[in-house]
């Protein structure tokens, strides 16, 4: 397992992780590891992205073809140096995108989810690690039958208006569809310098709650709409122009091989519940 203190994932430590590795050596007991799963939890499934493809033994490539104002493909997203990356692109005026989940190769209920992600997303379009109900809606009004969509985070450069919320996340639960009888619950972080380097993601979910973290920090905590169900994993990005993320830039989000504007994630971990 890798471990929790280097900068990013081709493994390289920088100078502030290097210190607090040295720190918890002296510490010992005392010292703690950022965004350690609840107490009591075991791994019991994760990828770390050590190939150089996608496992396709984990992962499907979710949702292919037009979404929104853009089109998924696999070609946006990649395995490198340690890391998944889904890269936003533009070419012939036509967006690109990606998308991946684990439907049918893992799902599970309750328990400690969490990735290790860094955003570097523009406005019009947004990047998110969420859990999904293959029943959600069904039945309408029974969320811990159907389950509802877990959104752990989803990050975005700007919202509606243009102002800058590249340092915030949204966390958010939907249930009862999508269509008039669609409700929701959401908190949008703080300031908590999320727009640079790689931070933790993680929700607690419980039989009572669900609990949220950002670096080992609750950011919300809600009772409403708990699963009961199986769910599965998604990564992902998305391009909707004049949405909740702002306006499509003029020149698009460059090409595939220089675009800037990736979501890049360097594991995704479960811990089942005690």
């Amino acid at each position: 397992m890798k471990s929790r203190l280097y900068a990013g994932c081709s493994g390289a430590v920088s100078t502030p992780a290097l210190i607090g590795l040295l720190a918890f050596l002296f510490l010992g007991a005392a010292g703690r590891l950022p965004a350690a799963p609840p107490p009591g939890y075991r791994l019991a499934w994760a990828d770390e992205f050590d190939g150089s493809v996608l496992d396709t033994n984990r992962w499907n490539y979710y949702n292919p073809g037009k979404r929104h104002d853009a089109v998924n493909v696999p070609a946006a997203v990649s395995v490198s140096n340690g890391c998944l990356t889904i890269t936003t692109f533009t070419r012939d005026r036509q967006h690109f995108t990606g998308m991946i989940d684990t439907r049918g190769k893992f799902e599970r209920t309750g328990g400690y989810w969490e990735a290790r992600i860094r955003f570097d997303d523009s406005p019009g379009m947004w990047s998110a690690f969420w859990l999904q109900s293959p029943t959600i809606g069904k039945p309408v009004g029974d969320p811990a039958r159907a389950g509802p969509e877990i959104d752990v985070c989803e990050h975005r450069a700007t919202d509606k208006s243009g102002e800058n919320i590249s340092d915030r996340v949204q966390q958010t639960l939907h249930w009862n569809g999508y269509g008039k009888f669609h409700r929701s619950d959401k908190s949008l972080t703080t300031d908590l310098n999320l727009g640079s380097g790689f931070h933790v993601y993680g929700v607690e979910w419980t039989g009572a709650a669900y609990r949220f973290f950002v670096d080992d920090r609750l950011t919300w905590a809600t009772p409403s709409a708990i699963s009961r169900t199986d769910e599965f994993i998604i990564l992902s990005s998305e391009i909707e122009n004049n949405g909740w993320a702002g306006n499509i830039p003029g020149a698009g989000y460059g090409d595939a091989a220089a675009g800037k504007t990736r979501m890049t994630v360097d594991y995704v971990r479960y811990y089942s519940p005690p």
